[in-house]
């Protein structure tokens, strides 16, 4: 008998190296006005710690560390799942968020809201999708060595639940 491997030890497929992008000020921009600076936030794919510290910098309170599995575990105290996940396999992250039964707002590329999965994971859910006014250029390998690069090939959209008072869908 075979069993699933850990989630942290998945290898999730290349897709053009969008997994190793981390998240711009015009992102964090785009959520901040919806978010509660009372509640604790947990960006559970810290990465290199870019949407912590623009959080931090517009007065909320962070908790996050890269050495933290957040498909298996989490902070002993926080308020709201706040992240820019891995693209690839980030239906993984939603339905952790979903599970946890807390608030969340997921970073996620606007194709991502279809097909099965996503539909198995969201249907019925009250969600918010924040849909930004122009794409997202992530921060890349490339452009943390000075170089220049291309925008985005992707709209991307805030996957949120129990943060936004109107459901469906806002335009940012």
């Amino acid at each position: 008998m075979t069993t699933a491997p850990h989630p942290s030890e998945r290898k999730f497929p290349k897709l053009n190296n969008y997994n190793e992008i981390y998240t711009p000020k015009y992102a964090v921009d785009c959520i901040t006005p919806f978010l509660n600076k009372d509640l604790l936030f947990w960006e559970a794919c810290y990465g290199l710690g870019h949407m912590a510290e623009l959080l931090k910098s517009k007065g909320f309170n962070v908790v996050g560390e890269k050495e933290i599995d957040c498909l298996v575990s989490c902070p002993e105290h926080w308020d709201v799942f706040i992240t820019n996940p891995p693209f690839n396999g980030n239906k993984m992250f939603i339905e952790r968020a979903v599970k946890l039964d807390k608030p969340f707002a997921i970073l996620i590329r606007l194709e991502h809201l279809g097909g099965v999965n996503a539909t198995r994971i969201l249907k019925g859910l009250p969600i918010t999708v924040l849909i930004p006014e122009k794409r997202i250029n992530y921060i890349n390998p490339k452009i943390l060595r000075g170089e220049k690069t291309g925008g985005s090939p992707f709209h991307s959209v805030w996957l949120t639940l129990g943060i936004v008072e109107q459901k469906g869908i806002v335009y940012v």
